[in-house]
């Protein structure tokens, strides 16, 4: 399989989009290049492997709007790459302050 097959699956349309994704957040809070090329990277593998949890959320909270099946990877895939960079950054956040906290105790108990 060349990259160009693997690009026009449809797990590498999920990575473009999550890519297209996260590029729409770079540009939206640029903060140096390696942090827009840091988010660009999560933004593609958040799409990719959290497509299979996140289209079906997409398409539960957004179920009005009528997406045809072929397109809906791609728009889930996008959603995911601007949701992803977010998520990672919670999720980063909340292992700092935990690990601050147990600084604190431990400081606290010496």
């Amino acid at each position: 399989m060349t990259l160009w097959d693997w690009l026009t699956s449809a797990k590498g349309e999920i990575a473009l989009a999550g890519i297209a994704g996260s590029a729409v957040s770079v540009a939206m809070e640029w903060s140096g290049m390696w942090s827009g090329a840091r988010r660009l990277f999560i933004g593609a593998v958040t799409a990719y492997f959290m497509a299979p949890v996140g289209i079906p959320v997409f398409q539960w909270t957004l179920g009005r709007i009528d997406i045809p099946s072929e397109q809906s990877a791609g728009v889930g895939g996008f959603i995911i790459g601007i949701g992803g960079v977010i998520i990672v950054e919670i999720i980063l956040k909340a292992f700092r302050i935990k690990r601050a906290e147990m600084r604190a105790r431990s400081d606290g108990q010496a």
